[in-house]
């Protein structure tokens, strides 16, 4: 999908590559492949806070880490009631210097009990499922839970055998607490050290929630991604052909290996399990 509608208004759409470039401008020490990417993610988030964000919605972006998406959200919708739930305290110490209206909390995406239940308008979770120990489903009942009747969750996921599932394969696994270094290491073999879920598998998590729920939509952030280790190739060549090089990488991945680096997924929570059948 395009980073914005067909109809959107002109205005809008400078209006979306302003904010898109403020963000950008935040990012230390990233190459030209890792800016390229963050673009496109932040203005398909941009896209989505505008169609789902309104005036006084009260959003949760869980794992927050520095703020990013509380940043986008509250320049999208700026008297939108945002709150942040991360572990980790230096990036919640950043977030609350970028947004000093917003109610951040230390907490466990698995179990956000810090957060109020049926409360949100939109809760929002971007780049962290496929780091995280705990099942898909865990994940998904924690979310809507949060959610009042109607509300709505805007969900990035990873897809299996994406050119980033491949990529990730090929990397050290993520460090855990108390772990040793050769426990990660032996760790890092297995297929199992990011989690990259199936269509189906994710289909299961969202049923096993326990609230019904309806698919609104299915947003492609991209479909071209290098190994980290590599990139280096990709921003040397930067240098003479610029970013309509990635984006023709992107073209060309999209037709040969037509999976996503990550999508998002928009489901609307309905009403209580039992009264009206889910939809997918």
């Amino acid at each position: 999908m395009s980073s914005s509608s067909p109809d959107m208004p002109p205005s809008t759409k400078g209006s979306m590559n302003c904010l898109v470039d403020m963000l950008l401008q935040q990012q230390s020490n990233v190459g030209p492949f890792v800016r390229w990417h963050l673009r496109r993610k932040f203005q398909v988030m941009e896209e989505l806070f505008r169609r789902y964000l309104r005036p006084g919605a009260k959003l949760a972006d869980i794992a927050c880490g520095s703020g990013d998406a509380l940043v986008l959200a509250a320049a999208c919708v700026p008297d939108c009631e945002g709150w942040g739930l991360d572990m980790d305290d230096p990036s919640l110490e950043v977030a609350r210097q970028r947004i000093p209206g917003a109610t951040l909390c230390h907490g466990d995406m698995g179990d956000p009990k810090e957060l109020p239940t049926e409360y949100f308008d939109i809760v929002h979770e971007f780049g962290a499922t496929f780091l995280s120990q705990c099942e898909w489903q865990v994940l998904a009942r924690a979310y809507l839970s949060l959610l009042k009747e109607g509300g709505i969750l805007l969900w990035e996921l990873p897809q299996r055998w994406s050119l980033a599932h491949l990529s990730y394969l090929l990397t050290l696994a993520p460090p855990r607490a108390n772990e040793t270094k050769v426990k990660r290491i032996f760790r890092s073999f297995l297929p199992s050290k990011y989690r990259f879920e199936s269509d189906a598998s994710v289909k299961s998590a969202l049923q096993l929630a326990g609230c019904n729920y309806e698919v609104l939509e299915r947003l492609s952030i991209g479909n071209f991604y290098f190994p980290k280790k590599l990139q280096w190739i990709l921003d040397w060549a930067w240098k003479c052909f610029g970013d309509r090089m990635f984006d023709i990488l992107d073209r060309g991945a999209r037709v040969v290996w037509p999976r996503d680096v990550g999508y998002y997924l928009v489901i609307r929570k309905t009403a209580t399990i039992g009264s009206s059948p889910r939809k997918q």
